[in-house]
């Protein structure tokens, strides 16, 4: 147990901040109370106290992402001149398999460990304490890095959420997930996700299935209407906005002025590496350049959909609270420097650099070495540019170096890599237990012959042509990036404001 002092921004329903406050984390994980809000708990004596010397928030919760594509770059069809207007058409795009499909499921199959530890890394780098976007492949226990929202079970043995990325089409294909939500189970589902209003018809479906409940989290609705949105208010279902995608592949996005009018509950998601942000801190960022055109939200309201939305979307089938700083919540929490006199506005202008200390479930796992060290003695360094920070993944042999190390070898001889890989499928097809550190990621698009996921053919009776991974992302949002943004023409510039956050 510890105390963490500074101005606490409780995320709760009145909007309470606490200058000069007290977050008592407990034992068991759970936030004691935060004072002067809640009596001082019992207990806590002899417990360290932390000076944070920031903002003290509930950590930052994505509720939309595809975990094992992350370690990939922005990607652009070079033959593609304007803007898609639906999801069924991108993914057979001439240069979508080489760059996307096959190097992600390569990495997935032969070193799904280091890609899943990789890619966590990235979301707590940006304050993220709960992601989601890993519906297939070997479950990650509960306490590692960040929370896996599709797997979390919050030390229980429930199965919380289920989650369709592909699209159904037909009543049938939606039975199971129907029957999930009537026993209380929680439902992720892209649906909607382009321009074309045909596209409506994905959500219509949902209604028609009886889905549209507090349990429905809504991705993209990018087709969505007044009607639409006045059924998921109706169901006090959630949405996930997320703009940069949106924008990076159809020039659009969703009409979240008349979903908020609506009074539907909003969230944030900050996609995929191939057309999204770093994380969840930079999605935030891309709904504030959208907002300053179009005055929606407040500064407040903006947070809110990466703290306090998405995790009451998420206590509507998990058995403890998320997203606020308030007694009995999971103590999943961020410091944040501040930038700015509204607490609001400091976290839509913070960076990766700005993030002193992040905590999940009552552990510290990322933060500056001093904040670090009294909470995690065994946290090994991480380098990020300029950055020293350290990391705790639980054991100490593992280090962000060997995370490297482990998808650098995959990189450096594919062949190799995926001869490991098809190894490793055929002990599951024939029901051979593979080594826990040796679990596959699964693509949660359908998943093609191994020759095929794994390799290219050549002529007939040769060799398949091996992969190529391209280098690891850098998993601070820098020049580079920027510069790949500014390429792109979809977005009309909007997106070029990025750069004026560092």
């Amino acid at each position: 147990m510890f105390v963490l002092r500074g101005t606490v921004v409780t995320m709760r329903p009145g909007g309470e901040v606490a200058a000069g406050g007290e977050v008592y984390v407990g034992d068991d994980g759970l936030i004691a109370a935060v004072t002067p809000l809640d009596p001082v708990p019992a207990g806590f004596g002899s417990a360290p106290r932390i000076a944070a010397g920031g903002l003290v928030l509930p950590g930052l919760i994505d509720l939309h992402s595809h975990l094992m594509y992350n370690s990939l770059p922005l990607w652009t069809e070079p033959s593609r001149k304007v803007p898609w207007t639906s999801h069924n058409q991108w993914g057979g795009a001439p240069t979508y398999s080489s760059r996307i499909s096959q190097p992600a499921r390569l990495l997935g199959a032969a070193a799904g460990r280091a890609l899943l530890r990789y890619v966590e890394t990235r979301a707590i780098v940006g304050g993220t304490t709960s992601i989601q976007g890993n519906p297939r492949g070997a479950v990650p226990p509960d306490d590692d890095l960040v929370r896996n929202v599709d797997s979390e079970k919050l030390g229980t043995h429930d199965d919380f959420i289920r989650v369709s990325t592909l699209v159904a089409d037909s009543k049938e294909a939606l039975t199971p997930y129907a029957t999930a939500v009537a026993a209380g189970r929680g439902f992720i589902a892209h649906s909607a996700e382009g321009s074309d209003p045909k596209l409506r018809s994905e959500f219509r479906l949902l209604e028609d299935v009886g889905v549209v409940k507090p349990q429905l989290v809504a991705i993209h609705g990018t087709a969505l209407n007044a009607d639409d949105f006045a059924a998921l208010k109706a169901g006090n279902s959630s949405m996930v906005w997320s703009p940069f995608s949106n924008l990076w592949l159809y020039g659009a996005t969703a009409d979240v002025r008349t979903a908020h009018e609506a009074g539907v509950r909003l969230c944030l998601g900050s996609d995929w590496g191939p057309s999204g942000t770093r994380s969840v801190l930079w999605e935030v960022k891309v709904a504030d350049l959208w907002n300053r055109t179009e005055a929606v939200f407040t500064d407040e309201e903006l947070v809110r959909m990466l703290t306090s939305n998405p995790g009451d979307a998420l206590t509507e089938v998990w058995p403890r609270p998320v997203g606020r700083l308030e007694p009995g919540a999971l103590a999943d929490l961020i410091v944040v420097r501040r930038r700015a006199a509204d607490p609001y506005r400091s976290l839509i202008a913070a960076t990766e650099a700005d993030i002193r200390l992040v905590v999940i479930g009552g552990r510290a796992r990322y933060g500056l070495p001093a904040m670090m060290k009294p909470l995690a003695p065994t946290a090994t360094p991480i380098r990020l540019g300029r950055l020293s920070r350290l990391i705790d993944y639980g054991d100490p042999t593992i280090t962000w170096k060997t995370v490297v190390a482990d998808l650098e070898k995959v990189r450096g001889d594919p062949g190799a890599a995926a001869t490991r890989a098809a190894g490793r499928f055929a002990a599951l097809a024939a029901g051979v237990a593979v080594p826990a550190d040796s679990f596959v990621l699964l693509p949660d698009m359908p998943a093609p012959e191994l020759d095929e996921q794994l390799g290219r053919r050549g002529p007939a009776g040769a060799a398949p042509v091996p992969v190529a991974v391209p280098p690891l992302e850098p998993l601070v949002t820098g020049p580079t990036w920027f510069d790949a943004v500014d390429a792109n023409p979809f977005h009309h510039g909007l997106l070029s404001g990025l750069r004026a956050y560092t």
